[in-house]
């Protein structure tokens, strides 16, 4: 199997991706599935999706933060390797919103009932920040705004009205 991918930017913005071969979509994607773990240069291992373009590209987006720890642009190439994400939540839970979920046992029950696709987007706006305290910041807003019945993460951090 190819392990050495070119990646690639796309449009004018800051998105980066790989591109995946017609073969290793095949292999990744059993019974539907689109999450998968990419290991980049043996040593950055993180829970992606399994894109599609319009004109039927595949493709796995890489953020700018593991490019910059790889010192990497678009343009060069790196070793990549794919396997299915079996983990429960196919994202990484961050310390902080599992320790806020664990002593707020309400926002818990919410959390648990969420679609998977919203888990990981909250799971995501704790892991935006840098800094433990406004990760913690975020986690506290999370399970405030969730047992209001706000559940979709693009509406999480809006200003209450």
């Amino acid at each position: 199997m190819k392990d050495l991918y070119t990646i690639a930017k796309m449009g004018k913005g800051y998105m980066h991706y790989l591109e995946l071969s017609p073969a290793l979509v095949k292999r990744l994607t059993i019974d539907g599935n689109k999450r998968v773990i990419c290991t980049l240069a043996g040593t950055i291992r993180l829970h992606a999706a399994v894109m599609k373009t319009k004109e039927g590209m595949h493709y796995v987006m890489i953020g700018s933060k593991y490019l910059r720890q790889l010192q990497l642009v678009a343009g060069k190439q790196v070793k990549a390797t794919f396997t299915i994400d079996t983990s429960e939540l196919q994202f990484p839970m961050p310390e902080e919103l599992a320790e806020v979920l664990r002593t707020d046992p309400d926002a818990e029950e919410v959390f648990n009932r969420l679609t998977p696709g919203n888990k990981r987007g909250l799971m995501a706006l704790v892991n935006m920040v840098k800094s433990v305290d406004k990760k913690i910041e975020r986690a506290l807003l999370i399970a405030e705004k969730i047992k209001r019945g706000v559940h979709a993460p693009q509406q999480i951090m809006k200003k209450d009205r």
